[in-house]
């Protein structure tokens, strides 16, 4: 059955107002903006030459073909299947993880609830608005500021049936949670009627983080339980927008129901191919990764008292820091040197903080260098 049934049409009425005269702020209208120069380090793409090198071999390899009919997904639905080890029926591609996320409040429009952790992604703020759902949110314990799952199934038992939304590694922290909490809260999930969506986007950065969600996502795939991994992150495919739904088949027929796949494009498709045949490379960058992080971490913590390091499995450091104004100057500060980051929000349970891309041990030292030298300055 569809999500959405015919309705019953009503005859035109004079003088009645056109249903297509809408009052809309254009709240969702890209306003991003890019300096010559500049460098993102708060969206965490991957910023790496090798990535970009093979990128700028596969667009001047690139079949005209691709780009001048319409995409054929079979074969790279048999190469993800075969990465991520899920069932290829059990795969939807979209137009990057905002467009998947969507796709799920969409396809089932009956549960009216998220349950996730806050802070969170300010993505679940847009996909709540847009179906109605309202966003249920669990704050960190004050004490240590860590997050836990028991207090999202506590939280998910109190009400109907939700979305539980869980991000591995978090998105802001990069705290990464133990298989047996994640396989506790499916668990939770599953006996509640509700659907777990498991969001991957920083995963490969997080050492044998695969091993941590397998019974989750492998073959045979549980039905309440979707993994939504972007290829942004892992690949560097930010601008070419394309992503992965990963479900039991059954879970997934809803979400074909509305054409997801429609967006995608073959050069997108034909980019994240040579990325998945290019495993090793990857490997070596991810492993690199999580090395340039520690490096950066434990440096911005020596060079600035002030700051804690947050263990985290992303690529991306995380500082808590003592107010919110010390995050936005911070942030300002590195802005006016070309260098775009994060000033994660804070809430009465979790303290502000600062949220800085990883990309080599360079950068990662000019940027420790440039808060040092914001630090003398204050202190004079």
């Amino acid at each position: 059955m569809s999500a959405y049934p015919p309705r019953e049409e009503e005859p035109a009425q004079a003088g009645a107002p056109s249903p297509f005269r809408v009052e809309s702020s254009g709240r969702y209208r890209s306003r991003r903006t890019r300096r010559p120069g500049e460098v993102n380090l708060k969206s965490s793409g991957l910023l790496d030459a090798r990535a970009a090198d093979l990128h700028r071999r596969t667009l001047a390899g690139l079949d005209p073909l691709e780009v001048l009919t319409y995409p054929v997904l079979r074969d790279v639905y048999a190469e993800i299947a075969d990465h991520l080890d899920a069932d290829p029926d059990g795969l939807v591609l979209t137009a990057g993880s905002d467009p998947g996320l969507g796709l799920l409040v969409r396809a089932f429009p009956r549960a009216r609830r998220i349950v996730l952790h806050h802070p969170n992604y300010e993505g679940w703020q847009k996909f709540a608005r847009i179906a109605g759902c309202r966003l249920d949110q669990v704050p960190p314990d004050p004490g240590t500021g860590r997050f836990s799952l028991a207090d999202l199934a506590a939280r998910l038992r109190g009400g109907p049936p939700a979305f539980v939304v869980v991000t591995q590694p978090h998105s802001f922290t990069g705290q990464v949670h133990a298989r047996a909490e994640l396989e506790s809260l499916a668990r939770a999930v599953a006996d509640h009627g509700s659907l777990l969506v498991l969001d991957t986007a920083y995963l490969a950065f997080t050492e044998g983080g695969e091993k941590e969600i397998g019974t989750l996502t492998g073959r045979p795939h549980p039905p309440h339980v979707v993994r939504v991994n972007t290829f942004s992150k892992c690949f560097g495919l930010s601008g070419a927008r394309i992503a992965v739904l990963s479900s039991h088949p059954d879970t997934v027929r809803p979400l074909l129901d509305l054409d997801p796949e429609g967006p995608v494009s073959g050069t997108a498709v034909a980019l994240l191919r040579a990325c998945l045949r290019e495993q090793p490379l990857f490997e070596e960058i991810w492993a690199g990764v999580r090395e340039v992080r520690e490096h950066f971490s434990r440096g911005v913590e020596e060079a600035l008292p002030g700051w804690r390091a947050l263990p985290g499995g992303g690529n991306f450091a995380t500082w808590q820091v003592a107010s919110p104004r010390e995050a936005a100057d911070a942030a300002a500060h590195l802005h006016a040197h070309g260098y775009v980051v994060r000033a994660v929000p804070s809430t009465p349970d979790s303290p502000a903080a600062v949220r800085i891309g990883v990309t080599d041990r360079s950068t990662a030292d000019r940027v420790t260098d440039l808060l040092l030298r914001r630090e003398q300055a204050v202190a004079r």
